[in-house]
């Protein structure tokens, strides 16, 4: 199953950007993975900038995806359950995952109902930071689906 993380705005902090970096290449390597800038809204307002940046992101995913969206609503797993929710989805023939991270403004609810709200945390995290997190999740995701000792 391909992996795809859609997110807004670009990396501005280099150690950020290089932790991103670091887990995008490790998640590469157990598979097919993209990862997917969209530009951030310049609108006038936060939820105008959410509604902009929603719809970006909902135009990568295509007919037969999963969609993971991350919310800070949505449910939480341990690792090993992540893992699990990985497997369930290749069991059941999904091609390609595609998890959505909005920007600083957060997301509409039009991209929120658009798949199942995925959260890392009930704290408010920069979104920089969710980046990082969840690439650093699905790899650890991956290791544990392989047996390896990453997770322990």
């Amino acid at each position: 199953m391909k992996l795809v993380l859609a997110c807004v705005g670009k990396l501005r902090a280099a150690a950020v950007r290089t932790l991103c970096e670091d887990y995008a290449g490790r998640l590469a390597r157990y598979g097919s993975f993209e990862l997917h800038e969209c530009r951030d809204a310049r609108a006038s307002s936060a939820a105008d900038a959410a509604a902009e940046e929603g719809a970006r992101l909902r135009a990568l995913t295509k007919p037969g995806d999963a969609i993971w969206v991350l919310d800070e609503r949505g449910v939480q797993v341990d690792s090993p359950g992540l893992a699990k929710r990985l497997n369930d989805l290749e069991n059941r023939g999904v091609k390609r995952l595609v998890v959505l991270l909005g920007g600083a403004h957060g997301l509409d609810e039009a991209t929120r109902k658009a798949g199942t709200l995925w959260s890392l945390s009930k704290l408010t995290l920069p979104h920089e930071l969710c980046r990082m997190l969840a690439l650093e999740q699905l790899y650890r995701a991956r290791t544990i689906q392989r047996g390896e000792p990453y997770h322990h």
